[in-house]
């Protein structure tokens, strides 16, 4: 496994020794947020590709990062708070279901994934108004919302993001040892000290 300090020194050597298209010179922390949006893009892909294509829909654990966020909300005449939601601090990947927001819990307590609208649906079913006593959430942009009051201050949420931000110079980068060479070939590519893959059939097309 290589840490975010290490792929980083890594790019920056093969960067100095290329030939990049402009004379700019780049920080680590840009290069540092690139590898994160690589990393991302590549999971996603094989994620998609292989994990979801062969009907396994639980992604690899690479991709979830845990945030604790404080809850906000709206507040009444008496001062007490309602309508509470989270802001999540980052967006997650996207796939089907709003599945980038994976996991929403508090004190150990898992809460029920609704779809953006089902909250009104379940609530004009009898039977299924309080979902039997537990509190579902949707996601609307980047924003959580609960179909009633979590009762505390703080929720964790598991998103599926690799998130640079929060990763120090020596923390592992949890992708498989066959991605490194892929993420490095891509950031220096983006960087453009490599060239882009040229479509040849596409050229062998073109007229002068």
């Amino acid at each position: 496994m290589i840490t975010k300090g290490k792929i980083t020194d890594q790019i920056l050597r093969l960067y100095t020794g290329g030939s990049p298209n402009d004379e700019k010179e780049i920080s680590r922390d840009d290069i540092n947020l690139i590898v994160g949006q690589v990393i991302n893009r590549l999971l996603k892909l094989e994620h998609a590709s292989v994990n979801m294509a062969n009907g396994d829909m639980y992604p690899p654990h690479t991709l979830i990062t845990q945030y604790k966020i404080s809850l906000s909300g709206s507040y009444d005449s008496n001062g007490s708070m309602f309508d509470k939601f989270a802001k999540l601090p980052v967006m997650p990947i996207s796939l089907p279901r709003n599945m980038g927001v994976w996991n929403v819990s508090m004190s150990g307590i898992e809460f029920i994934p609704l779809q953006s609208g089902q909250e009104t649906m379940i609530g004009s079913q009898d039977q299924l108004q309080y979902l039997e006593n537990q509190i579902g959430y949707y996601v609307e942009g980047d924003v959580v919302r609960f179909t009633k009051d979590p009762s505390g201050s703080n929720i964790n949420v598991r998103l599926l993001i690799v998130d640079p931000t929060v990763l120090g110079e020596y923390d592992y980068l949890a992708i498989p040892a066959e991605m490194e060479e892929a993420v490095i070939k891509e950031v220096l590519t983006l960087l453009g000290a490599l060239p882009k893959v040229v479509d040849k059939a596409s050229d062998s097309n073109s007229q002068i």
